[in-house]
């Protein structure tokens, strides 16, 4: 396994042996989400899943 600081936080974004370019990958910390790009070097691109979630709350 190796360690990925996050770009957004600085917390740890693990990347695991078993993952492949294309693969989604989080950070512990703020839970942001980024898209695997490469391995050697470990590229990483934000997923682009920011937008806040607001739900309407149910009239009666």
């Amino acid at each position: 396994m190796k360690i990925k600081r996050c770009p957004t936080c600085g917390g740890k974004i693990k990347i695991y042996y078993d993952h492949e370019p294309g693969d989604e990958v989080y950070c512990e910390d703020c839970e942001k989400e980024f898209q695997l790009m490469s391995l050697s070097p470990i590229v990483l691109e934000s997923f682009g899943r920011d937008e806040e979630y607001y739900f309407e709350e149910d009239e009666y």
